[in-house]
């Protein structure tokens, strides 16, 4: 069996949904934390150690791999939460650019009341809108069972958006939720979450 170290900034952060891939797969793994990305002197005399100077960084078997969403995808390919082919994993991979363009288009307009209105007016209905007309209603993106998709989108709705107001919009959209509640029901990941540091 392969041996796994998931190294980060002690957060949830860029990290957060690899973790979330290994709990969901009941695969042990070093949940290595550094000091906090606000120490930068103590960040700057070990980042060194990280062959592209940041992380997370993910090492399997003693090998290195860098980058958040090179992780992601390794680790789904690897645990079967990446399609059972081609196809499907192209599909999840359409999906997950959906999810990551909400994500994005939410982080460009923080500290902005404004653009931050406008997000939840126009922008979030939008993006949801597109998931939910191209979503099936059977609790999951593409194949009828988790995928890096579905933990994608838990992620950005249970941990990164305003529940006060995403609930309203997700009210609309059925299968939407039941993908959300899917991943948020798991045994698994119910646990992980109980159990974890506050978000921050």
């Amino acid at each position: 069996m392969s041996s796994y170290r998931l190294s980060y900034f002690d957060s949830l952060g860029l990290a957060e949904i690899s973790r979330l891939l290994f709990v969901l797969s009941g695969t042990p793994f070093e949940d290595h934390r550094i000091p906090s990305e606000k120490d930068r002197a103590t960040w700057n005399s070990i980042k060194h150690e990280y062959p592209f100077s940041k992380v997370p960084q993910l090492t399997v078997d003693g090998v290195s791999i860098p980058q958040s969403k090179a992780i992601e995808r390794f680790l789904a390919q690897r645990f079967g939460f990446f399609g059972s082919n081609d196809i499907e994993t192209a599909m999840i991979d359409g999906f997950s650019e959906q999810i990551r363009d909400a994500l994005i288009s939410f982080r460009q307009v923080l500290g902005n009341d404004e653009k931050v209105a406008k997000f939840w007016a126009e922008d979030f209905p939008a993006n949801m809108g597109i998931l939910a007309k191209n979503a099936p209603n059977d609790g999951h993106f593409v194949g009828g069972k988790y995928s890096l998709a579905d933990v994608q989108f838990y992620y950005l709705i249970s941990t990164l958006v305003d529940h006060d107001k995403s609930e309203p919009i997700l009210e609309k959209y059925e299968n939407l939720r039941k993908i959300r509640d899917a991943v948020a029901n798991n045994e698994r990941i119910k646990e992980h979450v109980k159990n974890r540091k506050p978000v921050h």
